[in-house]
């Protein structure tokens, strides 16, 4: 199914005839628009055309009634009040044909009516007029465009709830299932029909009990899944409601009333720790942590004090070696006077070298010096900046806590949140526990689904095998009997097959959109109710809940495109505001990966920020027709150019 051409006539901010024609070759259509422009317009009228009252846009509208929806999309500022959506395709089933459907009511009656008009291949057909929302059905079920043409914002919300009942119908219809069901229910028909003609009144009887026993067991099951699904929905609802209940009192500080206690003794912990590290600053502004403002005079000091030290030892040398010359000269009765120049020499030498003493420091005082000024400042110095940085961020916690503790609680507002809290809370367990029944009771109706349609196929069997196929209506009972024994096998496997082939391609299409690829490694559907559970490399169950908006996006993604690729079926894809909750990395996969690969036809709706310069760059290759909505201030509604945005990217 490929779109070629929408023309909308007085349709909601689009007044008079606007023509979208799509005739370009590759695979994206970009229609750039801000917001309030028209890009949800045009998907709604294009809903519109295709299913009318069934639109799921119509649907989940504010208005009660058909006639209110198709009013309030009437422009008039022409003053005709006419208006029509007009959208034509083509469709390739064998051989290539064009549609055309087109739909016009006036708002200027206070009842609407609607005129429908289909032509096909270029001819009215009164057969398509009639029975369009059939055909159309058959194509793509109105059930499951929302997965074709969808709100970017809007879908990500589908990847968390679970799969609804009519979901879960449209994609057997897309898979074909459905088309098995109706088989079955033709045949079922057929039986009931030829068993009354041909057996006795008492065979028939019993038959028919059987049946009707059997249609309970299977109206029982559905039920019994229908409530499933009911509570299901009813259990996500409360926990989101939980969530936010419990954001609010963290907001208005209902956390901080149970930590009060704890702050306070973390408060006092902190003051008594400030006041030892004041203490110990004192102690170390008490000893040489001061010097440091003198460190040059104490160097001088340190210079002098070792000079005069050096003098008094070489003071000390020369007069020991008078000393000892003397006794020397006593003893020794030899030649003396090399010795008595070299003492003289010293001695002329320390005389010349001699140092004023000024300090006088005693030996210990100038060990002590030394050992000052080589680390005993420094780590003076350090110690005390560790102190003040400590200090001054157990200082911050102080007050930290104290903003905290002087919050102004509204207490009766905490009360009464504390209380709904505790409500949800106590709805959550009831609904778990419900739900847990119900499924109990679900594999219990199961069985007795199963036991009655083997009573009723032993039955049906048990008749053939007596008939003498004397007549076409035995013969047409046994081998009806044998068909429909058939068909249920076969669908069995059939769903098996398909459903496993749909998960394992939908996992595939994940992982080659997703940024996290080993957050999920499988995505497993079951074959029998169709839900979904997304599982990690070890095999656990991911909850849906802990996926990111983006990633809820690109889960739904993945699901369509997996039902595109499996269905084999050719239909359009349209998606408004397509990268509003995305990163960059998830942006850009969708914009390379999936945009040029969804379909035939790709249609996407943004605002310049969302497809900017750059990712318009990107998408470039695979656009084949683009558009802008220029929006008019003073006649307040909106026309098509041709190009994206081209007054910002000059180069389209």
């Amino acid at each position: 199914m490929i779109i070629t051409r929408l023309t909308l006539n007085n349709f909601g901010v689009y007044a008079g005839f606007n023509t979208f024609e799509f005739s370009g070759a590759k695979p994206v259509v970009l229609i750039g628009g801000m917001n309030g422009r028209g890009k949800t317009t045009f998907l709604e009228a294009i809903l519109l055309a295709l299913y009318g009252s069934n639109s799921f846009a119509y649907n989940e509208s504010k208005y009660r009634t058909y006639g209110q929806y198709l009013k309030a999309y009437v422009n008039r500022a022409d003053g005709s009040l006419e208006s029509s959506v007009e959208l034509e395709f083509k469709l390739a089933s064998g051989k290539e044909e064009s549609y055309l459907i087109k739909r016009e009511w006036s708002g200027a009656s206070t009842r609407v009516r609607e005129k429908i008009t289909v032509n096909k291949d270029g001819e009215f057909s009164s057969f398509l007029t009639a029975n369009w929302s059939m055909f159309i059905e058959n194509i793509l079920p109105s059930g499951l465009s929302n997965f074709f043409f969808f709100d970017g914002e809007k879908i990500a919300e589908l990847a968390v709830d679970s799969t609804n009942a009519q979901m879960k119908q449209s994609i057997k219809a897309l898979l074909g299932i459905t088309v098995l069901d109706s088989l079955g229910n033709d045949i079922s028909r057929i039986i009931t029909k030829t068993t009354k003609v041909a057996n006795n009144p008492m065979e028939a009887k019993e038959l028919e009990t059987l049946r009707d026993k059997k249609a309970q067991a299977d109206g029982a099951l559905q039920a019994a899944d229908d409530r499933i699904t009911d509570l299901s929905l009813q259990l996500d609802d409360t926990n989101k409601k939980l969530e936010k209940a419990k954001a609010d009192y963290a907001a208005k500080g209902g956390d901080i009333i149970a930590q009060r206690q704890d702050l306070f003794n973390q408060r006092s912990r902190l003051a008594l720790r400030i006041e030892q590290e004041q203490e110990e600053l004192i102690s170390a502004a008490a000893g040489a942590l001061p010097l440091t403002l003198v460190k040059d005079l104490l160097v001088g000091i340190q210079t002098q004090a070792s000079k005069e030290q050096e003098s008094r030892v070489t003071a000390l040398a020369v007069s020991k070696m008078n000393a000892v010359f003397s006794t020397y000269v006593l003893t020794s009765g030899k030649d003396t006077k090399a010795i008595m120049d070299f003492i003289q020499y010293v001695e002329k030498t320390a005389e010349a070298e001699a140092t004023e003493i000024i300090y006088d420091l005693p030996d210990q005082s100038l060990y002590t010096l030394n050992n000052l000024m080589k680390s005993g400042l420094n780590r003076a110095c350090n110690d005390v900046k560790k102190l003040i940085t400590e200090s001054q961020a157990n200082q911050g916690k102080v007050d930290e806590i104290d903003s905290y503790l002087s919050v102004d609680l509204d207490e009766n507002a905490l009360s009464r949140l504390y209380k709904k809290i505790k409500e949800l809370e106590q709805k959550v367990i009831d609904l778990e526990v419900l739900l847990q029944n119900e499924q109990q009771k679900r594999v219990s109706l199961h069985g007795e689904a199963m036991r009655a349609a083997s009573e009723y196929s032993k039955y049906v069997e048990s008749l053939i095998n007596n008939l003498e196929l004397n007549d076409d209506s035995d013969r047409l009972l046994k081998y009806a009997h044998h068909a429909t024994k058939v068909l249920d096998d076969y669908k069995v496997k059939l769903q098996e097959r398909k459903i496993d082939v749909l998960a394992a391609t939908m996992t595939t299409c994940y992982k080659r959109l997703a940024n996290k690829k080993n957050l999920i490694n499988r995505i497993h559907m079951d074959s029998f109710t169709l839900d979904f559970e997304y599982l990690n490399a070890e095999g656990n169950i991911v909850p849906k809940e802990s996926l990111s908006a983006g990633e809820k996006q690109l889960m739904v993604i993945a699901l369509l495109w997996a039902l595109a690729t499996c269905s084999k079926k050719k239909l359009p894809v349209i998606i408004d505001t397509p990268l509003s909750r995305m990163d960059s990395n998830h942006r850009t996969s969708l914009i390379t990966t999936y945009f040029p690969q969804a379909s035939d036809q790709t249609i996407i709706l943004s605002t310049d920020s969302e497809i900017d310069a750059q990712y318009y760059e990107l998408m470039k290759p695979n656009i084949g027709d683009e558009f802008t909505l220029i929006y008019n201030d003073e006649l307040k509604c909106s026309t098509i150019e041709k190009g994206y945005f081209k007054e910002k990217f000059n180069d389209n």
